[in-house]
């Protein structure tokens, strides 16, 4: 049974569902196993759902013992809900099926996005025998800024800002997802967005931003090139400019979520894997 956990409740049982999140069996994304994020972060994060009117938090129960937490958010001008907490001990598969039946009686016509570790297997399993299209199938990479050192940097390298945007327009018209061109560009003034030019002509981009959980976190949230076959030279340069920007910034670390060609870049790059992210969509 799911039933809406308020602010006491949620004091209560902290400890046990701060276990579930590190717990790649037992968790969903964003993971609590990736060396950056603390109990404290989990914490203030969660308290998030009692201060915000496009937030919630969920206890699921079963035979009257908690069994685990659901914490959701979503935006209604652009009809979207996903989860930022789902942390579930046993019966995953009821615990997902009692959230969409819930969901789908309060947000009909919404896009829902469940994000779990591969080793979450009721999890993934479960949402994929429903028919619900994996959109995501990544490796999630960690860097720790401090411990990078000389991080070689490409030349040809150019910051974009409102007046030379066409160039990253040229490379990220095609994106799918929610982060498109025009609402990154909409948002520049917290995006870091770097363009990789050869002869005046935009090769690759790569663009990241501050994660707000944690002082010093970044994420990269893309990386586009203009050719069609992969490069893995372009690509590591454009890795290894955000890195180096970041770093400067005085980022201590980075996030990236890539497909498995670009796996191989990444760790010659200094990162680490953390673990696979599958991501599920279901329209209500």
């Amino acid at each position: 049974m799911l039933r809406s956990c308020s602010k006491s409740e949620f004091q209560r049982y902290s400890d046990f569902i701060f276990e579930l999140a590190t717990d790649l069996t037992k968790s969903g994304y964003p993971t609590y196993c990736d060396g950056i994020k603390t109990k404290a972060e989990f914490i203030e994060r969660s308290y998030k759902a009692f201060e915000r009117n496009t937030e919630a938090m969920l206890l699921f129960e079963l035979d009257g013992t908690v069994e685990g937490m659901i914490h959701y958010f979503f935006i209604p001008e652009d009809h979207y809900l996903q989860t930022v907490c789902f942390n579930i001990s046993t019966a995953t598969e009821q615990a997902i099926a009692e959230f969409l039946a819930y969901v789908s009686e309060r947000f009909k016509g919404y896009d829902v996005y469940f994000r779990f570790p591969a080793e979450n297997y009721p999890a993934v399993s479960f949402l994929a025998g429903q028919g619900f299209e994996c959109i995501e199938n990544d490796y999630n990479n960690t860097a720790f800024l401090d411990k990078i050192d000389d991080i070689p940097e490409p030349s040809g390298i150019v910051r974009i800002e409102k007046a030379n945007c066409k160039l990253f327009e040229s490379l990220h018209h095609e994106a799918e997802g929610y982060w498109n061109t025009e609402r990154i560009l909409a948002d520049l003034d917290n995006w870091s967005i770097l363009v990789k030019e050869t002869g005046g002509c935009p090769q690759g981009a790569v663009y990241y931003r501050a994660v707000g959980a944690v002082d010093g976190w970044f994420e990269i949230y893309g990386v586009d090139l203009e050719q069609r076959g992969y490069d893995s030279e372009l690509f590591k340069g454009l890795l290894n400019a955000a890195l180096s920007d970041a770093k400067r910034r005085g980022g201590r670390f980075m996030t990236f979520f890539c497909d498995e060609e670009y796996e191989k870049a990444a760790i010659g790059c200094g990162f680490h894997c953390v673990g696979k992210n599958l991501c599920y969509e279901a329209h209500l």
